[in-house]
């Protein structure tokens, strides 16, 4: 009764008595606080202070009272009108939180007075429940986060008072029920939540329409100021992480029921991400989009849950060998067996997995629980694909939405100056953007967050190796040649985002950040596994697309041009030693080459955007391997296997491969030239137009952005296959020779060749040649070394390109090779210019004998035509559906494309055809006869 006579006092300090003549201020303030909860926890911290002074008993009563009476006054805050009971939870802990000594006691006065009042209200005691009494100091908490930043030291005060919330079971419960939002699938009510408000601060704007607080102005700074305001991001950034993983481990840690619970909301929170990684949300215009709601939220719990999954981000940790690969293929039919399994992710099962699952075949049993590393490594799993690919995924639309305006605004400032309305605009655009861009670089770029991300995708890596060739999963095995096939029905449980998530970490440090790959070390080697065991092979990986950006991926270990400087010449050597002494590396090659073609033959409809995006990379790497002789080695006996092997049922792998180099030229290089063209005639146009601004320009701007992007990436990857074409022959020469082939490339190589230094060559003049990265000095040049690589020779091979130049009767002329060669004299390829002019004699002589042969056998029989090429047949062969009968080399060139008869569509094979000895042999007297006469 004492205590609380004291406790309803209004004016307390009047009523202070001091026994001594000496006044202690300090001590004067305590015995008069006003404010209720201050006064009973400071009786609470002196009280443990001289707990060594009373007995036990004495000591325990005077703590039962001060613990009881906080407990009542907090539950019914009535008793003590204008007191503002319900909010001094909250501004205790944010008082005396930093105060040396005081938090353990404040720990401990917090869990009695929690303990109290929930033991209360479950003896019906009570009716005010804890979640209750803690809702007001939750409620402030919640709208201190909602406003504080990520450069506010404010922030970790918050941070430490949430914690406080975490120490007890009954008080962490409360915390959890009050941020567990009643709508569940609303990503918005998480982001608002108590747990979730913490998440969403970052550099980024909480909301669609709230500003960026960072990189204003961008223009305005120099690099080197971007690069400091970045680097003082992370501190805070990475300080945030840490302090939520240290949060969120110690509600893990607290209880089985605190970690279920949490668990549970970690779950529903991933659930209400997952609208952020279908399609249509990454198909939108960057430029003009406001930030997407989540991206802080999602970059925060991926970091949160990277730091959880630490003690298994090791290569061949044991604690990899929990993960339960089942987990992503189960689906709960109810919350009790839910329960039962502790699965606590939904939705994973609709996730497209690594190859698909035999038809009827039902989700595998957890046989129990799954346990925690399981649950934590997909959480991490899933929430990295939601979050820190989606967040890069738009950071690269953005790049290239920023170059398309900086490129219009460049041609705008050039016509109307810096004062148009038009240039203005365009400059606004790109200062919004630009800061866009630096805020979003600048969170996924932490360097501590990164490191993380790395060793977990490098442990995972590991992870899926043993997964996909293990007999038993209980211990890892060492993997030898050739690759076991024990696991590739376990690989039907897996979704396709563990290995999207593992090339799109690997693809952005290349990016941005290449200097981390010295992080991985010699870790890079499980990387190289991963793909030589995966790239190649759709019994493992279904999508051909995942495994052309396994070849992105693979280009990203090449060491590249800006790796001469001192800094990374260890990282260099770690990543040049993986093409050379990793143990499984003689594959490459060929793996590469399946990659290759398997992208082309998908049944699916793949556009030349997408192939530009996937084949690139693989040129890249295949002109690596070019230049190791092992490898090189290694191409050449696929060449001379392919050419041994040439009628077969399938195609042999090089040959398919040379097919669609052939192919990809002549459409690409077709195409980028008919764009260069129809950008000469644009620009042509543009000059007579009204003057800048007027809707005629912008009509016209509009429509030569769009040509001139098409021409940007069909002149890139043109020159790339020529390039390709053009190191292959060095060496490999007979292939390209064969009658199934060398009227191909002879008819394409005379084509471009005539458009590139003939008379045509005009119509490609356009302005600005680097823009559009039209190259034609470089196209000349590696057009004549495959000349001059397949013809020059005395054989053979040689002699039959030099015929099938000279009977192309639509683009090759005496005067085409002078012609060539005045260009080559320009760009100072004199030498290569001598073979040339080697060649053209060489051809001319061909074409003679040509021209005599054609003028004897002119009037050659119906019977002895091609009915395809109307050509004489050297080998007449008759299609087994159909009857028909045409050339040998016709058929198995149509086949390298179409797997079916061209004049019926049904299935055929070279070894389906049969010879038609007779006709040949009435072909081969004819000629003879004709020859001779």
């Amino acid at each position: 009764e004492l205590v609380f006579e004291r406790l309803v006092l209004d004016d307390p300090q009047n009523h202070v008595v001091s026994k001594s003549k000496y006044v202690d201020q300090q001590a004067l303030a305590d015995a008069g606080e006003t404010r209720v909860v201050f006064y009973l926890y400071q009786c609470f911290s002196r009280l443990n202070k001289v707990a060594a002074k009373l007995e036990n008993e004495d000591y325990e009563t005077i703590e039962k009272t001060i613990v009881s009476q906080a407990s009542t006054c907090l539950c019914h805050c009535e008793i003590y009108p204008g007191k503002k009971i319900p909010q001094q939870v909250f501004y205790l802990l944010q008082e005396y939180h930093a105060e040396g000594g005081h938090q353990e006691s404040l720990e401990s006065f917090l869990k009695k007075c929690a303990d109290c009042i929930k033991g209360r209200f479950d003896a019906e005691e009570e009716q005010v429940s804890l979640l209750e009494v803690l809702s007001h100091s939750f409620n402030l908490l919640k709208k201190r986060f909602g406003k504080v930043s990520i450069a506010n030291r404010e922030l970790f005060v918050l941070v430490d008072i949430l914690k406080y919330f975490t120490k007890s079971v009954s008080m962490a419960m409360a915390l959890l029920d009050f941020s567990t939002p009643a709508e569940l699938v609303d990503l918005r009510s998480f982001q608002e939540s108590l747990l979730g408000a913490p998440l969403c601060v970052s550099c980024l704007p909480r909301k669609e329409a709230d500003p960026f607080e960072f990189f204003e102005r961008p223009s305005q700074a120099l690099m080197n100021e971007h690069a400091i305001t970045e680097s003082n991001l992370w501190l805070p950034l990475k300080g945030l992480a840490v302090e939520l993983h240290n949060l969120f481990y110690s509600l893990l840690r607290l209880s089985p029921e605190t970690r279920n619970r949490t668990l549970t909301w970690i779950g529903h929170c991933i659930t209400a991400c997952s609208e952020r990684g279908k399609l249509w949300n990454n198909q939108v215009s960057e430029l003009f989009m406001a930030v997407q709601s989540g991206d802080g939220f999602a970059l925060n719990l991926g970091a949160v849950l990277l730091r959880l999954a630490r003690p298994f981000s090791e290569p061949y940790s044991p604690k990899l060998l929990k993960v339960q690969h089942q987990y992503c293929s189960f689906e709960p039919k109810s919350e009790q067996e839910a329960n039962a399994t502790c699965m606590h992710i939904r939705g994973l099962s609709k996730e497209t997995c690594l190859v698909p699952r035999e038809e009827g075949a039902a989700s595998e049993s957890p046989g129990g629980p799954f346990n925690f590393s399981t649950e934590c490594f997909f959480a991490c799993q899933r929430i990295l694909s939601l979050g820190f690919r989606v967040v890069h995924e738009r950071l690269a639309r953005l790049s290239q939405d920023l170059n398309r305006v900086r490129r219009v605004y460049e041609e705008a400032r050039s016509q109307g100056g810096d004062s148009s309305e038009v240039t203005r605009r365009l400059q606004d655009n790109m200062e919004k953007g630009m800061t866009r861009f630096l805020s979003l670089k600048a969170v996924l770029l932490e360097p501590d967050s990164l490191e993380h991300m790395l060793q977990f995708h490098v442990a995972c890596a590991t992870w899926l190796c043993h997964l996909a060739t293990a007999e038993r999963l209980d211990a890892f095995q060492p993997l030898c040649l050739p690759f076991p096939e024990h696991g590739n029905a376990r690989l039907a449980y897996v979704p396709e985002f563990v290995i999207e998530n593992i090339c799109d970490c690997i693809v952005f440090v290349k990016r941005f950040s290449e200097k981390s790959l010295a992080l991985v070390g010699t870790n890079l080697e499980h990387l190289m596994t991963l793909i030589l065991l995966f790239m190649g092979s759709p019994q493992r990986m279904n999508n051909p697309h995942l495994r052309a950006r396994m070849a992105e991926m693979l280009e990203v270990l090449i060491t590249s041009a800006d790796d001469d400087h001192f800094s990374s010449i260890i990282p260099s050597m770690n990543r040049e030693r993986l093409f050379r002494n990793h143990p499984f590396v003689a594959e490459l090659p060929s793996t590469l080459l399946h990659v290759f073609v398997s992208i082309e033959m998908t049944g699916q409809s793949v556009t030349f955007e997408q192939k530009f995006h996937y084949r690139r990379p693989m040129y890249i790497v295949l002109d690596h391997l070019w230049n190791m002789p092992d490898h090189r080695s290694k191409m050449k006996s696929l060449a001379a296997e392919a050419e041994a092997n040439i009628e077969c049922s399938s195609p042999p792998l090089f040959l398919r491969f040379i097919n669609l180099l052939i192919n990809d030229a002549i459409f690409l290089l077709d195409e980028a030239l008919s764009y260069m063209s129809r950008l000469r005639e644009l620009q042509q146009e543009r000059q007579q137009q009204q003057p800048l601004g007027g809707p005629l320009w912008s009509q016209g701007e509009a429509n030569m952005q769009h040509v001139g992007m098409l021409a940007h990436f069909h002149n890139v990857m043109g020159t790339e296959t020529i390039r390709t074409l053009a190191w292959l022959t060095t060496e490999i020469k007979s292939l390209f020779c064969h009658p199934t082939m060398v009227d191909r490339i002879a008819t394409m190589l005379n084509y471009f060749l005539l458009h590139l230094v003939g008379p045509q060559k005009k119509n490609l003049k356009v302005k600005d040649f680097s823009e559009y990265e039209f190259k034609p000095q470089e196209l000349v040049q590696n057009i004549c070394r495959i000349y001059t690589n397949l013809g020059c020779a005395n054989s053979e091979t040689a002699q039959a390109f030099c015929v099938a130049v000279s009977r192309d009767g639509r683009s090759y002329s005496p005067e085409l090779f002078p012609q060539a060669q005045s260009v080559l004299l320009k760009i100072g390829q004199s030498i290569l210019s001598i073979g040339v002019g080697e060649l053209a004699e060489k051809i001319l002589k061909a074409a003679s004998h040509q021209k005599q042969e054609d003028e004897a056998i002119g009037d050659a029989p119906e019977e002895f035509l091609d009915p395809i090429m109307s050509t004489i047949m050297n080998d007449p062969v008759v299609l087994p559906s159909s009857g028909i009968t045409l050339d040998r080399s016709t058929i198995a060139r149509h086949l390298l494309s179409d797997q079916t008869d061209p004049f019926n569509r049904s299935p055929l094979t070279m070894e389906m055809v049969t010879s038609d000895k007779d006709l040949k042999n009435k072909i081969l007297e004819w000629r003879a006869k004709r020859m001779t006469n």
